[in-house]
């Protein structure tokens, strides 16, 4: 398996320049609607880094909405937000995305805030620029949503996979795999809860900076190449320990977004399901690379000597620490 799996990494190597920058550019656009007094709502709209600044969409309200002036200063307005008047409110209406030059193929994630009543959330596939405001969501919309919305978190997380990847390498063997993975899993899925029920809250940008640190972490195990170290001997304790910080990486979509206080358990498992579906559909693509890899090794001798293993571990390790070292300066930097 370790040298199937090193096949993996040389492939992976060849792809990264090519990789983003950012590991979570895949963010859908965020649509937050909040109700106000007297059939006002307050629009806001915002887009990943990914969107093109030319390019940024525009909400478009339902018919029959019409923008007001703030005339109160005590309104709980931003100064960034459109302000419109609905008569009769949204429920029922449909709000529309409008990019100005093409549609980049983002999700949309909607969040009605409501007067005396639970916030609405809806994510929307690419495909679909409207939102036709529900009357009441049933808990079954409530699990897809936020299933589709852990599902697509997981792959537009490049540093989540790639730690992924790295841990694989480290466990050696399928079983030590399993128990490492499933260590990962276990603890990612504690940190997640504690923080979106609020019980243990970090600081966004330090985790998103030590979850780079874990990637190079393993890079550096993989060079050293210490059988006796405890990362070798005992992965899964590794991978449980770093799963306890990305878990907060992955809570930090939650909390942006809100989770519904009457569906809070059927949200946060929901979310928590489609991140592990997502990543297992990484882990079987891996393995099915590795399988195509193996087959053309062993029609081309040449290919098969490049990837030898001493070659390919430290490629490999090199190719991993590095993109992680650039993502732990641009997030360090970004505390300032």
């Amino acid at each position: 398996m370790r040298n199937l799996l090193l096949a993996l990494l040389v492939a992976l190597t060849a792809l990264l320049p090519a990789l983003p920058a950012s590991a979570h550019d895949a963010r859908p656009v965020s649509v937050l609607i909040r109700e106000l007094p007297g059939e006002r709502f307050a629009l806001r709209v915002r887009a990943p880094d990914s969107v093109a600044f030319d390019n940024r969409p525009q909400l478009l309200p339902p018919d029959g909405c019409s923008a007001v002036t703030i005339g109160a200063p005590t309104d709980p307005v931003q100064p960034s937000e459109m302000v419109v008047h609905c008569p009769g409110g949204v429920a029922g209406k449909s709000f529309r995305l409008d990019f100005p030059i093409y549609n980049p193929s983002l999700s949309a994630l909607y969040r009605l805030e409501r007067l005396g009543g639970e916030p609405l959330v809806q994510l929307l596939p690419p495909s679909e620029a409207a939102w036709e405001v529900p009357l009441e969501p049933s808990r079954w919309e409530v699990a897809g949503d936020y299933f589709r919305l852990g599902v697509e978190h997981i792959f537009g997380g490049l540093d989540h996979l790639l730690f992924v990847v790295g841990l694989l390498l480290i466990s050696g063997t399928w079983r030590r795999s399993l128990l490492a993975l499933t260590g990962f899993t276990v603890a990612h899925s504690v940190t997640l809860a504690l923080s979106v029920l609020d019980l243990v809250r970090l600081p966004t940008p330090p985790v998103e900076a030590v979850i780079a640190l874990s990637i190079l972490f393993l890079a550096l195990e993989i060079l050293r190449g210490d059988r006796s170290s405890v990362t070798f001997r005992y992965p899964v304790l590794v991978a449980s320990l770093f799963g306890l910080l990305h878990g907060f990486g992955f809570a930090s979509v939650l909390r942006d977004i809100g989770v519904p206080g009457s569906e809070i358990a059927t949200a946060l498992l929901s979310f928590n399901l489609g991140v592990e579906a997502g990543q297992v559909v990484f882990v079987l693509a891996c393995l099915g690379v590795v399988a195509l890899l193996s087959m053309i090794a062993a029609r081309t001798p040449r290919l098969g000597t490049m990837a030898a293993p001493a070659r390919a571990t430290r490629l490999a390790a090199y190719a991993l620490g590095t993109i992680a070292m650039f993502w732990l300066f641009e997030r360090v930097s970004a505390f300032a």
